[in-house]
């Protein structure tokens, strides 16, 4: 069986299209550096059934946390998580991170050195996460038997 490539397809930008679940800007990541606000995007996260996606400021420097326990989708599954702690590691061996935890529902780092870095390893964390999670969901575990 071969998988074909179609090359030339554009993806549909529609301002209308609800982006409830689906992966979130890094501009629009919440800065839940008020406990305040954490709550808020963490109930809104539980009510759209999406991956919760957040950073907050740790005196001068920034954390990114996400958690796929808002989200009532299965987890990420244990070869998908792989990708997630491989790049977290790339992350701490670079030096942008100095700790990184993740878990298949759960995944934070810090410190990071300016906001827009924190918001775009958010996003990138935040897409892949909800990416492998819908792959889990519609491609079928492969069966032993083959």
């Amino acid at each position: 069986m071969a998988i074909r490539l179609i090359t030339g397809m554009v993806a549909c930008d529609d301002a209308g299209m609800s982006t409830s679940g689906m992966p979130i800007q890094a501009a629009l990541i919440p800065d839940c550096t008020d406990p305040r606000a954490h709550h808020a995007a963490y109930k809104k996260a539980k009510a759209d059934n999406a991956i919760f996606v957040c950073i907050a400021r740790r005196g001068q420097r920034w954390k990114v946390e996400l958690d796929a326990m808002a989200s009532r989708k299965p987890y990420v599954p244990d070869q998908a998580l792989a990708i997630l702690q491989s790049a977290a590691e790339a992350l701490v061996s670079d030096g942008i991170v100095t700790d990184a935890n993740v878990g298949a529902d759960y995944i934070s780092m810090w410190p990071i050195e300016t906001e827009e870095k924190a918001r775009e390893i958010a996003a990138a964390f935040h897409a892949a996460m909800h990416g492998l999670q819908q792959l889990h969901i519609v491609v079928p575990a492969p069966r032993e038997d083959r």
